[in-house]
């Protein structure tokens, strides 16, 4: 859908002289082309045109074997300039080949014959890598040198390759005879491999029996276009070592221009059709087979000068005597994209690296046109947006408005012919009107939104081409028109023009000459850009006429350029031919594809396959564009699209873009960022209806339509309800509330900093708009959007069922027929079942068995069901109807008010458990409580709560029990006291104390053992034993010196402590010998460590673990899927159980850190770990046996144990302390996981007793 738009048309002055050929210096980018070789000038002349296009002769020479001995004069058969002996190859038909130094030395001749070629050249051709030279003698042999000359090899052209060499065969694929057409049609017997017509290659009337050569853009093959025995036109293909590849297959008509696509698919050449009187280009394959063909839209007589691909293979240019033709494909189609008018047999040649500059030469003339493939779309707004595309193809104009259609291409909804073919075209502003034109009428179109093209009227302009060349068509604000011309000296020109068209005349409203080149033009709010040859802007106001003086410019000159308004300001816009974008002087992104430009963004495509939006603001520098990996982050300006995808328009108002693929097709697409503006823009304007159907069509989170802007929602509740008013869209937006904001994440707004978003906070949303929205359905829609009312309801959190239940109940009672809608509706949107059981809880049978009606329940299960409810006095009916519903709670309370039913009462709490909803139901009714409360202790003790059970048995008087469950608690001071208190035997309580002291001494709980035995028990002896067990030592000693019983002091306490400090010594002992052992054995793994990590880890196969089970987690688990969940076995879950197997394998061996393993650094790490927990719980028992030990006199035990535990706490400070500061090397380390970092323990020194020594 592209059109060749031009962007310079420029005629070199100062060369006299025919032009016989041109070459291209890639390297310096400058132009050189030969003259002479005439009559008037027998001699050869050779100009050169730098890369600022100014023209200078570069070299002069004659020589006496360009004349033959009959008077002939030479002819150049080919030109290339030699990269690297900076030299231009000359070959002449006579066999000379001339070398010409483009900068030679002093002492260096310009030019020198390097050689002759025996019986001529015919024609011949340098490889594009310029390493083979390929020439065609006159003696019907083919040579291939290399770049010094020296021979590859020498060919004899024979004929007989063509009969011997190729024997092409069409298995007839995709003609009518292989197609199935039913078993009763009989179709014509024939063989399907073979054509209809078998081409014998008769030469054409015009054929101009010369031979062409032509290399394929990679250089590994050559094509020749010969004359062959026949006569007959073939093409020979060619290796680069001068072996024949194929010979193409026989044409009818056959011309011999040649021209091999750049990118090596197909050869070109033209056919004169005798069979409808017309010239076509055909394409052969590089195996001589014929593959495609289009028509030139000529007569077959018409005689054809050149054939010519463009380096990137985009445009097949074909001159004829006094024009040249330009054709792009797409879809399978060939346009004809423009015609340009050339002097008689003028040559054409494309630029070897500027894929769309195109040189004409001919007789005292040098033509340079360049060329741009873009789509004619404007700058437009809204509502004028249709996405007009206007697609020349010859005399027609193919036109499609995007926003009503999207019709694939070379089809259209518009099909505009004309008496001439078509060079420009464009769309003024508001897209109402189209322009079409070439170097002589301009024809203007209308276009209105009911889809209607009329013609405007046809004006001239051949009057103001005198001496110009038009290029370009840019259409202004209504049916003006401006068209921009280059002239000579490389100057330009545009004129404004106004259709009229009552008398089909221009009116010339402004024009202005320039003495710099203007590429192309844009138009914003009555003012023109024009953008230079250097990338300077100029500007133009259509109000006053002049120009007016501006500083916008781009670094480098843009093929496209949009100037865009932003507040008041422009924002200029362009695009190099190198896929840099730029905005003014500032460069946004490379890579670009194709852009546009809307009211709102910028949007571009990449080469890496991502659509981008940049939001528009008057500051170029605040321009934010987004990094490729925004994709990633789901961010809105940025989306994934096809492979090489181009914008070709986008429609704010449709909020749609319109791509077009490589291979032609188009494609629309709604990008989140414009479907979200588009919605921020209506809520905005208060259009909540349209807003809520363009989130509806593009499936957005309807929740944008109240956080975008909660406090406009709130204040226009009516106008939002009026706006969307169809029930079934209330429902769907009351359905898809939720409590997150969603403007703060995937819908934020980009446009804005985080800095300037402002969200607004609104507690318990759904539930707060589920209100607001139903008291204004209830007051104003009440009787016809009750449906949306009872969605109000069910959508609150939680829902409220019950509420839903009870309007429909009142519907009911009313009488109302729309009782069966609503509770549809309600099972449509909950659980019938849940329905039915809420509809039960209310007591409500009624409703209970409308809704079972509309459920799948069994009428022969629920009818009866409900009738047996029916049937029961109403406190039963509604305590069967909660024990049916596992309401118990309720339940217990509707027993409680029937008369007689205490003792099912209790049973039903029993059963139930439902003590405290009991004691609550009869708070005020001591006596019941208080049986309650007695089955209540009941349950706890059985439970294993003992403490509250006694408690509970005291409290309503129950001794024996209570006593019984304080026994069982181990409360031994509240069972003897409520023991004593009640009872005066004294042998009971003797008994009680000993079996509680028992229990104690059990629990390792010595101190409370002590004091049975000293309070109750009257055993001072047992009460020392234990004081000092439980190491409250300065009990023992009071206990001891408050008998007077000098024996417990002198032999039982200090006995005691005897042992007491024995133990706690031995102990002392233990810590030392194991930090002694473990830290030495640790400093000795982690040495062999560093000495030889492999072996270190190869401990870990001492166990002989089989090399099959793996010893590293593994998940191999996946989701499961709605089936699997069901089954009993999986491959997956005896994994999972293998897995297991080996991770509790795996603990073992960490547990018993056997010697020589991995696991061992890791145990005795952890051994450490444990040793200064248990020494900082021993440390208090320590303390306070050294006091009591100072205090019997045992001082020198004392000192001994308080130097010796000292010790071992120093020790651990010292030695100890730094081991645990190095990460551990454990098994999941040596896997290559990270080490965790040590948690170091806080080790204080030991506090002693000064008075020791």
């Amino acid at each position: 859908m592209k059109n060749l738009v031009t962007h310079l048309h420029h005629v070199f002055p100062n060369v006299n002289g025919s032009i016989k050929a041109l070459a291209f210096n890639s390297i310096s980018d400058k132009i050189y082309v030969v003259c002479g070789l005439d009559n008037e000038n027998p001699g050869i002349e050779i100009y050169e045109i730098s890369e600022n296009d100014d023209v200078s002769k570069l070299v002069e020479f004659d020589s006496p074997s360009f004349v033959s001995d009959n008077g002939d004069i030479d002819e150049i058969q080919s030109m290339q300039f030699l990269g690297e002996p900076m030299a231009i190859c000359l070959s002449l038909k006579g066999g000379d080949i001339v070398m010409v130094k483009v900068d030679p030395s002093p002492e260096e001749a310009p030019w020198e014959i390097i050689g002759n070629v025996e019986n001529g050249i015919v024609a011949s051709c340098w490889s594009t890598d310029e390493q083979v030279f390929c020439i065609i003698t006159g003696g019907d042999t083919i040579l291939f040198m290399t770049k010094n000359f020296d021979i590859i090899s020498e060919t004899s052209l024979s004929d007989a390759d063509l009969n011997e060499f190729n024997k092409h065969i069409s298995v007839g694929w995709g003609r009518s005879e292989t197609q199935f057409r039913g078993k009763r049609v009989r179709a014509k017997l024939r063989d399907p491999t073979l054509p209809e017509k078998i081409d014998e290659g008769k030469l054409s009337d015009v054929d101009d029996g010369k031979t062409y050569i032509c290399w394929r853009g990679d250089s590994q093959y050559v094509s020749i276009n010969r004359l062959e025995k026949g006569p007959r036109r073939a093409i020979r293909v060619y290796s680069r070592e001068g072996l024949l590849d194929s010979i193409s297959e026989p044409q009818d008509g056959q011309q011999s221009l040649l021209s091999w696509k750049p990118s090596g698919s197909v050869l070109a050449t033209i056919k004169s059709d005798s069979s409808d009187n017309s010239s076509k280009v055909i394409f052969f394959e590089r195996n001589g087979l014929r593959h495609g063909e289009f028509s030139l839209r000529r007569r077959e007589d018409e005689k054809y000068t050149g054939l010519a691909w463009n380096v990137s293979s985009s445009i097949l240019a074909v001159s004829t005597e006094n024009s040249v033709m330009l054709w792009t494909t797409g879809n399978y189609h060939w346009y004809l994209k423009k015609e340009i008018n050339i002097p008689q047999n003028a040559l054409i040649s494309w630029h070897p690296e500027h894929a769309n500059t195109l040189y004409i030469t001919g007789k005292n003339h040098i033509e340079k046109v360049v060329f741009d493939l873009k789509y004619v779309t404007e700058f437009s707004t809204s509502p004028n947006d249709f996405g007009l595309i206007p697609v020349i193809d010859g005399s027609s104009l193919l036109v499609t408005p995007l926003s009503l259609c999207n019709i694939p291409p070379p089809m259209c909804r518009y099909k505009l012919s004309l008496d001439y073919n078509v060079q420009m075209t464009s769309i003024n502003a508001t897209s109402d009107m189209l322009f079409a034109a070439d170097d002589r009428r301009l024809t203007a179109f209308t276009f209105n939104s009911q889809e209607d093209i009329a013609k405007f009227g046809e004006f001239d302009i051949s009057t103001y081409a005198e001496g110009l060349n038009f290029k370009s068509l840019l259409g202004l604000s209504g049916n003006q028109v401006l068209l921009l011309a280059d002239g000579t000296n490389n100057c330009s020109k545009f004129f404004v023009f106004q259709c009229d068209e009552d008398n089909e005349s221009l009116k010339l409203l402004a024009s202005e000459s320039f003495e710099s080149c203007i590429l192309n033009a844009s138009y914003c709010s009555e003012m023109l850009f024009f953008q230079t040859s250097s990338g300077k802007l100029i500007s133009y106001n259509l109000n006053v006429k002049s120009i007016e003086s501006i500083s916008l410019s781009f670094p480098k000159p843009c093929s496209d350029f949009v100037v865009v308004p932003v507040h008041e300001t422009f924002v200029p816009i362009g695009l190099t031919s190198y896929g840099r974008l730029y905005a003014e002087q500032r460069l946004l992104s490379t890579g670009v594809l194709s852009f546009f430009c809307t009211e709102r963004f910028v949007l571009f495509t990449t080469t890496k396959n991502l659509l981008k939006f940049v939001h528009l603001v008057s500051t170029v520098d605040d321009l934010q564009v987004v990094e490729d990996d925004a994709v990633d982050r789901h961010d809105e300006r940025c989306r994934v699209v096809e492979r090489g995808s181009k914008i070709v328009a986008s429609m704010p108002s449709k909020m749609a873009v319109v791509l077009q693929m490589p291979r032609g097709n188009l494609e629309t697409i709604y990008p989140r960022i414009m479907v979200l503006d588009g919605v921020r823009t209506y809520i905005k304007a208060l259009k909540y209806g349209d807003a809520f159907k363009v989130c509806r069509t593009h499936r957005l989170d309807l929740n944008i339509l109240f956080d975008y802007d909660p406090d406009l929602f709130l204040k226009n509740i009516p106008v939002f309800v009026d706006g969307l008013y169809r029930v079934d869209y209330l429902d769907l937006f009351l359905t898809s509330l939720k409590p997150e904001n969603v403007t703060t994440g995937m819908y934020s707004d980009t446009s804005k900093s985080q800095s300037q978003q402002s969200v607004t906070t609104i507690d318990n949303k759904v539930n707060l708009l589920c209100k607001i929205i139903r008291e204004h359905l209830t007051s104003k829609y009440g009787d016809t959007h009750f449906q949306a009312i009872i969605t109000s309801y069910l959508c609150e959190s939680p829902p409220k069922i019950e509420a839903a239940l009870g309007m429909i109940s009142g519907l009911i009672k009313a009488q109302s027929e729309t009782v069966d809608l609503a509770i549809e509706h309600m099972c449509f949107l909950v659980d019938v079942n849940m329905l039915f059981d809420h509809a039960l809880g209310l007591y409500d049978l009624k409703l209970a068995l409308l809704i079972a009606q509309q459920s799948q329940k069994d009428p022969r299960e629920y009818v009866p069901f409900l009738h047996e409810f029916q049937k029961q006095e109403s406190l039963r009916r509604k305590f069967n109807i909660d024990c049916y519903l596992k309401r118990y709670e309720r339940a217990l309370g509707h027993l409680k008010e029937m008369e007689n039913a205490f003792d099912e009462f209790k049973n039903f709490t029993i059963q139930h458990k439902l003590y405290p909803r009991a004691l609550e139901l009869y708070k005020y009714d001591k006596e019941a409580q208080k049986e309650v409360l007695i089955i209540f202790a009941q349950y706890l003790r059985e439970n294993g709560k003992s403490n509250e059970a006694a408690i509970a048995y005291e409290s309503v008087g129950k001794i024996s029990e209570a006593i019984e469950a304080y026994k069982s608690a181990g409360m031994w001071r509240e069972c003897l006291s409520i023991l004593q208190q009640t009872t005066n035997s004294e042998d009971l309580i003797r008994e009680t104390a000993e079996d509680l002291a028992s229990l104690c001494i059990e629990k390792r709980e010595h101190c409370d053992a002590g004091s049975i035995n000293l309070l109750y028990l009257s055993n001072p002896r047992e009460a020392v034993i234990q004081m000092c067990k439980g190491s409250q030592y300065s009990e023992a000693i009071r206990i001891a010196r408050a008998t007077g019983d000098s024996s417990i002091y002198k032999d039982l306490l200090i006995s005691v402590l005897g042992e007491s400090f024995g133990e706690a010594s031995e102990l002392v002992a233990d810590f030392r010998n194991q930090i002694k052992s473990q830290t030495e054995r640790i400093l000795v793994l982690r040495e062999k460590k560093k000495e030889d990590p492999i072996s270190w880890m190869e401990g870990t196969m001492e166990d002989q673990t089989p090399d099959d089970i793996s010893l590293a987690s593994t998940s191999l688990s996946t989701n499961r899927s709605l089936y699997t969940q069901y089954t009993k076995s999986s491959n997956s879950s005896k994994m999972t159980r293998n897995t297991s197997k080996n991770n509790r394998r795996l603990e073992r061996k960490r547990a018993r850190g056997k010697k020589g393993t991995v696991f061992e650094e890791e145990y005795l790490v952890n051994s450490l770990r444990r040793l200064i927990a248990r020494v900082e719980e021993i440390r208090p028992e320590v303390h306070r046996l050294l006091e009591a030990l100072v205090r019997c006199n045992m001082t020198t035990q004392a000192s001994e144990l308080q130097r010796n535990f000292a010790n071992v706490i120093g020790t651990i400070g010292e030695k100890v302390i730094p081991i645990l500061s190095v990460p551990v090397s454990t098994f999941e380390t040596a896997l290559g996981e990270q080490p965790q970092a040590p948690v170091v323990p806080n080790v204080k020194p030991f506090e002693k007793l000064s008075i020791l020594i």
